[in-house]
């Protein structure tokens, strides 16, 4: 009977064995059958980093300045200028310990690495490795010896480092992927979090060799650090605070993604560095153990820095603060911010949208240049990064209230060229000619010393099948590539239907809702009495034509000092007779014509005109209104269409008899010139924008021929009439 036991316990070590053999030879055609060699050779790792030192920027100097702050004190004048720059990879001074972040030059020794199964398929239900791998010469290894399973069978690897770091949750089953962290409080206890990931991948044997799996790890974090700038005065930085940073998040290590909770912490430092004015430009203040490794994100409107900041002039410590908010941490990047107590020069473009329309767009912007000295040259400069169509480049020009022309482009008028037009008497136009003189500046405008002023951004129409940007950049010339400061627009393109009709793409802020108009009940009258009476009058039948009987001047010759000039505008003139715009399939016709009806179209800014008017200094004296409000009137659903597209400008100068002169300027546009249009009623059914769909009700271009009312196309129904001093969206058309 004992015999008999150790027979058995002998047979069963023998098929142990066995076992063990098919189970950990490098490959399988089955899971329990036998290796396809001799070879024992198992699962090993080759590893590799995104951002090798072969590639990143080792010097802060070489990154990309991405902001600037100035740093205030709540009770005192004093200001810090901070510049925050932006370096590929975690940056590694030759001074920052191995266990910290050694990853600029070389892996960690070791990282925790799991796989799973799938067969056939399918994943299996238990992890086929969980494990620590260790470097062995040029490859890791895991603790145990591990083989590849067969045919059929992939396995994916997700690893991560380093082992000593602590995680909330990693990986325990096959189907988990992500790590759950939380950042320590103290920078010296942050790690520099990598992690890498594979797909399903079969095995790699060669010639019964196992090749080592190829992983690529990805820093998780982004590395801030703190240094001085290039002046600095008597004191001692006492403390740098990052407060209002999210702290912690889930990585997805197969998406290579963070999805952060809303916990926030505040991150300090306290570096105790003394400065003087001879302090050398770079000098750390967290280097080594104090780098802050902080997760990646776009910090909110509470965040900021702070700087206890001791000066030794007055004796007293101060905290200066500037807000974050908006300012971006990449993963696997590291921000420096560099202090200077004397500030450097500052430059700043507000106020751009993130995305614009596929329409002829004037964006309004806002230009600042400070702390330059009154010599230095800067350049402001506006780009397509894209196609450019029908030779239309973008361009730029600062805000100058004597330029006649601009007024009319911030009236909304995307104005091109400069035209030439001659009229008779009666106003009648008798030549015109288009010349080669720019309205809207160039590309390039340049300055010399600090500026603040607004600026106009021309964009032309975006015609393509893709998306483009538009890049505005603020340079100091002389300066690195990396000191501008740069701004980027997205203009989106038509959404193209089926039959080569693209449309605009949203109504930005909800705003655009306009009634159809040619129903109004608005009368206007502006009176003048003095000596300049007649040359009011002059300017104001410039305004009048044949077709424009909607306007009326008056004049009334008494004593040179007292004769009067009347001028009425009586848009009720214009009601009860519109005979246009009533095509149902063609939209840019009836656009047009419903623009050009009586002059409409051009004579609505006409009281703007008139608001705005000075003669020799002197203005209307008298404006008497009585009716609807003049916005119905200036910005009808027909002419917001137009004025989507591109726009010259007639420069027009008026004398009277004695030979006084007064210049303004009006926006004209030629009928083939207008390709944006409101579509028909029946065309509104080919919008059909997915990514920013109608919604609301629309006016079409189609009038009904009851003079009281259009078609309205709401985005859930068919064209129906409504009342044309009813207001609705608006969303333009063009053909390709």
């Amino acid at each position: 009977m004992k015999g008999k036991m150790n027979i058995h316990k002998l047979t069963a070590s023998i098929a142990a064995v066995l076992l063990s053999a098919s189970l950990f030879s490098c490959s399988s055609d089955d899971f329990f059958g036998k290796p396809e060699s001799e070879s024992t050779n198992g699962i090993s790792f080759g590893v590799s980093t995104e951002n090798s030192a072969a590639t990143r920027a080792n010097k802060t100097d070489d990154g990309l300045t991405v902001a600037r702050y100035t740093l205030r004190s709540d009770n005192s004048a004093d200001t810090l200028c901070v510049r925050a720059v932006v370096t590929d990879g975690i940056g590694n001074n030759a001074n920052k310990p191995a266990t910290r972040a050694a990853m600029q030059t070389s892996m960690y020794d070791k990282f925790n690495v799991v796989a799973a199964l799938k067969e056939n398929g399918t994943i299996g239900t238990q992890l086929f490795m969980n494990e620590t791998a260790t470097k062995t010469n040029t490859n890791w290894v895991p603790a145990h010896t591990y083989y590849w399973p067969g045919s059929n069978r992939q396995l994916r690897f997700l690893a991560w480092a380093p082992t000593d770091a602590t995680f909330e949750a990693v990986p325990n089953t096959p189907n988990a992927t992500t790590l759950k962290y939380t950042t320590p409080a103290e920078a010296k206890n942050q790690r520099d979090l990598v992690a890498a990931a594979t797909d399903f991948i079969d095995s790699p044997a060669n010639n019964g060799t196992c090749t080592p799996v190829s992983l690529n790890f990805k820093h998780l974090c982004t590395a801030v650090i703190i240094k001085t700038g290039e002046t600095m005065t008597a004191g001692t930085i006492k403390s740098v605070s990052l407060k209002g940073v999210k702290n912690s998040g889930t990585y997805d290590m197969v998406n290579s993604a963070w999805t952060l909770t809303d916990s926030k912490a505040d991150f300090t430092i306290s570096p105790n560095q003394a400065t003087t004015s001879t302090t050398p430009n770079g000098t750390d203040l967290n280097a080594g153990e104090s780098t802050f490794m902080l997760l990646p994100q776009t910090l909110g409107a509470d965040s900021k820095l702070e700087v206890e900041f001791h000066d030794n002039i007055s004796g007293k410590d101060r905290i200066l603060t500037a807000s974050l908010n908006g300012a971006e941490w990449p993963m696997g990047k590291t921000v420096t911010y560099r202090l200077s107590i004397t500030p450097e020069y500052e430059l700043n473009i507000e106020n751009t949208s993130e995305m614009l329309d596929a329409h002829y767009i004037v964006e309004p912007i806002k230009v600042k240049i400070g702390n330059l000295e009154p010599n230095a040259k800067w350049t402001l400069t506006a780009k397509i990064d894209g196609e450019i169509y029908n030779s239309i480049d973008v361009s730029v020009l600062l805000d100058n209230p004597e330029d006649g022309a601009l007024n009319v482009a911030k009236q909304g008028f995307w104005i091109d060229k400069y035209v030439e037009i001659k009229r008779n008497d009666e106003g009648e136009i008798i030549s015109k000619k288009l010349t080669n003189q720019t309205a809207r500046g160039t590309a390039t405008v340049t300055g010399t010393g600090n500026l603040e002023t607004n600026a106009y951004v021309f964009i032309p129409e975006n015609i393509g099948n893709t998306d483009r940007n538009i890049t505005i950049t603020l340079k100091v010339d002389g300066s690195s590539d990396a000191d501008a400061y740069k701004k980027t627009i997205t203009q989106k393109c038509p959404s193209w239907n089926g039959n080569n009709v693209g449309y605009e793409r949203f109504e930005k802020d909800n705003e655009g809702i306009y009634p159809f108009g040619f129903l109004w009940d608005r009368k206007v009258e502006y009176s003048y009495q003095g000596f300049l009476a007649l040359l009011f009058k002059w300017v104001a039948n410039s305004y009048k034509t044949a077709d424009v009987d909607y306007l009326t001047t008056k004049y009334t010759f008494q004593l040179w000092f007292k004769s009067i000039t009347t001028a009425t505008i009586d848009y009720t003139a214009i009601n009860n007779s519109l005979n246009v715009g009533m095509n149902t399939e063609d939209g840019l016709e009836n656009t047009k014509k419903l623009y050009t009806f009586k002059n409409i179209g051009s004579i609505s800014e006409l009281e703007n005109d008139f608001d705005n008017l000075t003669i020799l200094g002197y203005k209307w004296q008298n404006k008497k209104t009585e009716g609807g409000h003049y916005e119905t009137v200036k910005n009808f659903a027909a002419k917001m269409a137009v004025m989507r597209n591109k726009f010259n400008i007639e420069k027009r100068e008026q004398k009277d008899p004695e030979g006084n002169k007064v210049i303004f300027y009006v926006p004209d546009i030629e009928e083939n010139d207008i390709v944006w249009y409101l579509p028909a009623s029946n065309e509104q059914k080919g919008i059909t924008d997915t990514e920013y769909p109608l919604s609301g009700t629309y006016w079409s271009s189609t009038a009904a021929d009851d003079n009281t009312h259009a078609y309205v196309y709401s985005s859930s129904g068919e064209s129906v009439i409504g009342e044309r001093m009813a207001t609705h969206k608006i969303r333009a058309a063009r053909r390709k």
